[in-house]
């Protein structure tokens, strides 16, 4: 019998590993996806996709409701409080607060660009992921590439709160929506002309709050999009699993909640959390389902040769084009 060199019986061990924890991730996925959803998309025609969104987005809220119970501005008013204001340039940046959802007197830090220009103008909700701040979605030497920076210098009204890590992410979506009025408040911003983007969990935050609040006219949920087996195929952190919704449909679903509006999702083909191959296939449904709504053009996606980051390649061009702003002509920060 021929003996194999040291270094070949090593490689072929280590694929031999490789091999067997390949497949115990693709067995727990399975495990883990339900055989069948509550709600899918199965629509055939845009009546009956309208009827399946008014469904389900009752649905999510009503699950978001049983963890976080929603607290009403006319009970808790917003009560905006703005510092005061840094030159940056182009636009003027300050700390903001306001009032949460909550009866305790907590309130949600941000910050707060206004461009130097005579409005109505665009705006922009820009948010952060895991353990992130507001303060870096506006750094380009963080992974957000200052993209909050971008979109003010490019004519925007831009809010980026400093959002807080909870049980289930999905906790947050009443405070989001409360974000959202933080822009209503200012005189600079255009009601019609208000988007969201978002990296990671501030992906996951991004779908959720386009998906539940039709104020959001477009979105870029960058690092998220996914099948429900791609979630499951890697060891993410758990708290994208707010109980009644794993089990109600597909996550790449629940972006049709945001047709017909226009959307775009960034997919890094090295992100080690959603497997490029499966957020290929979500992408797959959701053109499928946008076409159902009549809006085959309205849903894009950017599959770059990158890490977990955020891109911005197409983001910038199609926020621009669909809220009026200049963010694709900005030369992009120095890090």
């Amino acid at each position: 019998m021929t003996t194999l060199p040291k270094h070949e019986r090593y490689k072929r061990r280590i694929c031999a590993c490789l091999t067997l924890v390949m497949c115990s991730t693709a067995i727990m996925a399975a495990d883990r996806t339900p055989k069948k959803f509550e709600m899918p998309f199965a629509a055939t025609t845009k009546d009956e996709a309208l009827v399946w969104q008014k469904q389900v987005r009752s649905k999510l809220l009503e699950c978001v409701q049983l963890q976080e119970p929603h607290i009403s501005l006319e009970d808790v008013p917003l009560d905006v409080q703005v510092g005061p204001a840094q030159d940056k340039g182009t636009y003027t940046l300050s700390t903001a607060s306001f009032q949460g959802s909550n009866k305790t007197g907590t309130r949600r830090e941000g910050l707060l660009a206004v461009p130097k220009q005579k409005g109505p103008l665009p705006a922009m909700i820009c948010l952060h992921g895991h353990s992130g701040s507001a303060q870096q979605v506006f750094d380009p030497k963080t992974l957000y590439y200052g993209m909050a920076d971008r979109f003010a210098s490019g004519g925007y009204v831009v809010f980026a709160p400093t959002i807080r890590h909870r049980k289930y992410a999905a906790m947050e979506l009443w405070n989001l929506m409360r974000a959202v009025e933080v822009l209503l408040t200012r005189p600079e911003v255009d009601p019609a002309r208000i988007g969201v983007a978002g990296l990671s969990m501030g992906g996951e935050w991004t779908l959720w709050l386009a998906a539940c609040d039709e104020r959001l006219k477009a979105a870029v949920v960058s690092g998220w999009m996914c099948t429900t087996e791609g979630i499951f195929s890697v060891n993410n952190c758990p708290c994208w699993e707010l109980p009644g919704t794993v089990e109600l449909l597909d996550v790449a679903d629940m972006a049709l909640l945001i047709a017909p509006r226009p959307v775009l999702f960034e997919s890094a083909e090295r992100d080690i959390y959603l497997p490029i191959r499966f957020s290929r296939l979500g992408f797959t449904r959701i053109q499928a389902g946008y076409k159902i709504f009549g809006a085959d053009e309205a849903a894009r996606q950017d599959v770059f040769p990158g890490p977990h980051e955020w891109h911005g390649t197409l983001a910038y061009p199609m926020i621009d084009k669909v809220l009026g702003g200049r963010a694709a002509q900005v030369q992009p920060p120095n890090p």
